[in-house]
């Protein structure tokens, strides 16, 4: 009987191993390219959020769910004033549950959201446990967003 192996790394996403990054390179079927290792899995990681923060869903969410296809993202902003603490709150609350609904990788999320430099942007400081196996790591990272356009 085979003893189990102690994983470094994390499995890619379903779309991540879809695509192939490096098309005049062949991989065959080898288990490095499903497995990532740990800093594969956390720009992974990093990529999903921002994608999921880029996405706008139906704004209809039905918690019982636990977010479907439609709910995929967070919902329009742009009426949210980067400068109001109520309206910073309420996008945390949004993106942190988002990254729980659709990057599971991503373990106990954590979510800040500040008034970023240009208008109407915020910074959306995102950080939370990535576990591959025995090893657990912290992550990092902002993603910028764009809440109301200030015209002028």
């Amino acid at each position: 009987m085979t003893q189990p192996k102690t994983m470094t790394g994390g499995r890619s996403l379903l779309f991540e191993r879809l695509i192939d990054f490096e098309p005049d390179q062949p991989t065959g079927d080898e288990p490095s390219a499903t497995v990532l290792s740990m800093p594969d899995l956390k720009a992974s990681i990093r990529r999903e959020v921002a994608r999921i923060l880029d996405s706008r869903s139906t704004g209809t969410r039905r918690n019982d769910l636990g977010g479907t296809a439609l709910d995929y993202g967070i919902s329009d902003i742009t009426h949210l004033d980067a400068a109001s603490d109520a309206d910073r709150r309420q996008v945390e609350r949004m993106v942190r549950q988002a990254i729980i609904d659709f990057e599971p990788r991503l373990k106990r999320p954590r979510v800040t959201v500040s008034a970023g430099t240009g208008r109407g942007t915020m910074v959306t400081s995102i950080s939370g446990e990535v576990v591959a196996g025995t090893v657990t790591e912290r992550l990092e990272f902002d993603v910028g967003l764009r809440g109301q356009a200030e015209i002028g």
